[in-house]
């Protein structure tokens, strides 16, 4: 059976499928959250309001920043969007973090949530200035290189360039790209660290990240790591823009180290507490 539309109806027909794509691509691409240190919520009802008024005073500043920390009432927060996305995407992905987050841990004392755009995490405990690599997210193909059994050392070179330069650049943030020598395969790699956090250790979670690719999905064809303090990406495909303008850093305090948690995992993606 065929449906006849006369012209004005096609075109307004057409002008909402557009919409709807449109709408469908602006969306962040969701990834995971992780909620811990549950809170008795019916002894400590101020908690949530206090959490909801401070993420919404995060979500009104990723217009204009790409990175934000912030605290109140004895709740530290912070977010990150993709060193490469235009400050609407970086909005969009944060408006939909705070809501998530709430939805997923509002009774939580620490929670962060992980996007390809962006990260939020907040914690009744302080940490900002103080790197973490757990909990990791590991994501990853489930295609094999053509050698599985070897090194991907095309991925690993892109790594290993963008970790000695990316934690001496303003926005702690890089990506790179190479193909092989007869042009048949492409390769691009992203790394990013937590601005709150110094070069030194941008370096030193940027490390830690790259020794897990090579235990677990360095293989692949395609395999990102999420962490607190940073993340690596790598694929056979282009999946970054081109950088924006970098933000000024926000300053925050240093902390002590929070105590790390035990740990699980599945298949495609692997959740590692510590």
């Amino acid at each position: 059976m065929f449906l006849l539309l006369n012209p004005t109806s096609f075109l307004s027909v057409l002008i909402t499928i557009i919409t709807l794509i449109s709408s469908i691509a602006s969306q962040p691409a969701y990834t995971y959250p992780f909620c811990s240190d549950p809170q008795n919520i019916t002894e400590n009802a101020s908690y949530t309001s206090n959490l909801s008024a401070l993420l919404s005073s995060l979500s009104s500043k990723a217009s204009l920043n790409s990175f934000y920390a912030d605290s109140s009432n004895g709740i530290y927060s912070l977010y990150l969007c993709r060193g490469d996305v235009p400050s609407n995407t970086c909005q969009t992905c944060i408006n939909n973090a705070t809501q998530e987050i709430q939805r997923q841990c509002a009774s939580n004392g620490t929670a962060i949530i992980w996007y390809d755009e962006c990260m939020l995490r907040y914690s009744n405990k302080n940490f900002h200035g103080v790197y973490q690599t757990y909990p990791r997210l590991f994501m990853w193909n489930n295609e094999n290189t053509t050698s599985p059994d070897e090194q991907n050392f095309g991925a690993l070179r892109l790594i290993y360039t963008l970790i000695e330069d990316v934690p001496y650049t303003d926005m702690m943030f890089g990506t790179n790209q190479s193909a092989s020598h007869d042009g048949s395969q492409n390769r691009y790699a992203l790394t990013q660290c937590s601005r709150d956090i110094n070069s030194s250790d941008c370096s030193s979670c940027l490390g830690i990240l790259r020794d897990a690719v090579t235990k677990c999905c360095q293989a692949k064809r395609g395999w990102r790591i999420f962490a607190p303090s940073c993340s690596l990406r790598y694929e056979e495909y282009p999946f970054y823009q081109l950088p924006s303008v970098p933000s000024t850093p926000v300053p925050v305090p240093s902390a002590q180290v929070p105590e790390p948690v035990p740990g699980e995992s599945n298949t495609k993606t692997w959740l590692v507490r510590n």
